[in-house]
């Protein structure tokens, strides 16, 4: 059995549900006790935010760590923090899952070419993960700008702490809805914690709850029911590029 690495605390109550779910899961599945080994290492959230997740350098560190304590791959829950994915892979010794990827694989299955996309307005704006989905022939369409920046207040103001209010729950799932009518098969929950707040119970416009299909996907790969994919790395090691926050994330690291 391989032994999952998850760099959490990005933020903190997503890495439980992370956990949770891979331990519960994996009881209904074998029926016993005798869970994958699972390694924490949970970040300073608040420098990520300040850096608008631009960090590549501390996560090549965070899984380098991870993978001295013992893991054989990583699962990162978190979607934003894939910004600095495509550069961090070829520089780590054990392979990073991408949520992305898994995402996508998912979509695929469901035979969807056009999904709505919700999350931080990071991952909803800087355009990483509409070209993650892109590779596997998905189309993406985001919320307006206003809209963006309230779900963003909501996250980081609520949903972080998995506080879950009326008017915030009302909010998203109006989101989901005029995403729906904007032409969207289905909309693909790409924040952690967006589960808190809305869940395919509450609406009839298909749900891809990437936090389940990522901790789906890391227990699988841990018991051997899916193959392990190989790390990439690269011998030429160039540095990284600066890390930059920007306005809006140094608002919402100090909000």
């Amino acid at each position: 059995m391989k032994t999952i690495g998850i760099l959490g605390g990005l933020g903190p109550e997503s890495t439980l549900s992370y956990y949770s779910y891979i331990t519960r899961k994996y009881y209904e599945m074998r029926g016993d006790y005798a869970y994958p080994e699972i390694v924490i290492y949970s970040v300073n959230f608040q420098e990520y935010i300040d850096l608008g997740y631009e960090a590549a350098p501390a996560v090549e560190t965070a899984i380098r760590k991870l993978h001295r304590a013992g893991a054989d791959f990583v699962v990162a829950a978190c979607n934003s923090i894939h910004i600095v994915y495509d550069e961090v892979c070829p520089r780590v010794p054990i392979p990073w899952v991408s949520i992305m990827d898994v995402a996508a694989e998912e979509i695929r299955e469901r035979r969807m070419r056009r999904v709505g996309l919700l999350g931080t307005i990071f991952t909803m704006g800087k355009g990483f993960y509409q070209r993650g989905l892109a590779r596997h022939g998905i189309e993406t369409i985001t919320p307006r700008a206003e809209v963006q920046r309230r779900l963003n207040r909501i996250i980081y103001g609520e949903l972080v702490r998995n506080v879950v209010t009326r008017d915030s729950k009302r909010f998203v799932l109006q989101a989901i809805a005029d995403l729906s009518k904007a032409g969207a098969q289905g909309v693909v929950l790409g924040c952690t914690e967006l589960p808190f707040v809305a869940s395919q119970e509450d609406t009839r416009v298909p749900l891809f709850d990437t936090t389940a299909l990522h901790a789906q996907r890391a227990l699988e790969l841990a018991v051997g029911v899916r193959r392990l994919p190989p790390a990439r790395p690269r011998k030429d090691r160039r540095p990284f590029r600066r890390a930059r926050g920007g306005p809006e994330s140094d608002r919402m690291g100090r909000r």
